[in-house]
């Protein structure tokens, strides 16, 4: 018999390709995108407005250089409380955003914000990153270059600050962590979107509940192949990424900080499960430690934002309270001890 041919077959795979790649570009965004709840045009908009910090240049040690923001928030002249930002996963600039994205905090504060290097001014993050930032963009230079920022800044501030708050957004949360643990200087740390799982874990218990699609294991064997490539890209990013980061355990460095930490997350994540933030304050809790603060937004995404709100003014707001009660907490100490017997 002659075969017949059926349209079915090709079909269904053009649908299926279809929605790899709708689901491709989908966690690419959600990736590059964690920054804010803004659309392309909002954030492309806001910085050639006004509003937008103007860019300033740091250079570092060995020669390189990252674009940075520096602005305050609050009534104070001299704020007493510095808090710091480092990149974001993929090359967005931190213009986009900046200051709206901390409207929430009702401290006075001195807040820098350090773009990844080889990041522009004006990078809305969409286009190719290029092939410096993808040979740059690696957890080693990510704790070096934050960590010899954070020095520079805080030495040649005076008088000195009393708070020196560090803050994680996804991606950010492992070099916030991490130069926490390497930096006596940091007081607090902030965290959205991220928890105690690897990367590996994240996209494996996303993919058990049906939040992603696609075959973790089989891209994962595919980046093993061929680890150092920045010209093969899986779901936005390229292998030499993921092979860096997915099998990263945040929880010990999260373990070795004794310093205030509030963690938010959406209970809606499709980026890091919630399951991810609830694994670390139960370890927290096995280890005695009461230093961990966990804050889960009902029916909320990767960026806090749920039913057209956005929650990241509370988180903001709950990180300016905890902020005021262990800064007054350390000086009502402080005090006490001066007193005469």
């Amino acid at each position: 018999m002659t075969p017949r041919f059926s349209w079915a077959a090709p079909k269904m795979v053009r649908a299926l390709n279809l929605n790899a790649m709708r689901t491709h570009r989908r966690l690419a965004l959600l990736l590059v995108f964690a920054l804010s709840g803004c659309t392309t045009i909002q954030r492309t908009a806001h910085m050639y407005g006004s509003e937008a910090p103007p860019p300033l240049s740091f250079q570092y040690r060995d020669g390189g250089s990252s674009i940075y923001y520096s602005f305050s928030v609050g009534d104070a002249s001299q704020p007493d409380t510095a808090i710091f930002f480092y990149g974001a996963t993929g090359c967005p600039s931190w213009k986009s955003v900046m200051p709206g994205y901390v409207n929430g905090l009702t401290i006075s504060a001195r807040v820098f914000v350090l773009n990844k290097r080889f990041v522009p001014d004006r990078s809305i993050g969409l286009l190719d990153c290029g092939r410096e930032f993808y040979l740059a963009n690696n957890p080693n230079q990510w704790i070096a270059d934050y960590s010899e920022f954070i020095a520079a800044q805080l030495d040649s501030n005076a008088p000195k600050f009393k708070n020196v708050v560090l803050v994680g957004v996804s991606e950010g949360a492992l070099p916030a962590t991490k130069v926490a643990g390497l930096t006596p200087e940091i007081t607090h740390v902030a965290i959205i979107g991220s928890g105690g799982y690897s990367m590996h874990k994240s996209l494996a218990t996303l993919a058990q509940r049906g939040a992603i699609w696609f075959d973790v294991e089989s891209g994962w064997k595919k980046i093993s192949a061929d680890p150092r490539s920045i010209k093969k890209d899986w779901y936005g990013n390229p292998y030499r990424w993921w092979s860096d980061v997915m099998d990263i355990d945040p929880l010990p460095d999260f373990l070795k900080l004794n310093i205030p930490i509030i963690v938010g997350i959406g209970e809606n994540d499709e980026s890091v499960p919630v399951e991810s933030a609830l694994f670390l304050e139960s370890k927290f809790k096995e280890a005695g430690k009461n230093n961990l603060i966990l804050k889960v937004y009902p029916e909320s995404d990767h960026r806090l934002n749920g039913n057209g709100n956005s929650h990241r003014n509370e988180f903001f707001a709950e990180l300016s309270r905890l902020v005021q009660q262990t800064h007054n907490a350390v000086e009502r100490d402080a005090s006490l001890l001066q007193k005469p017997p």
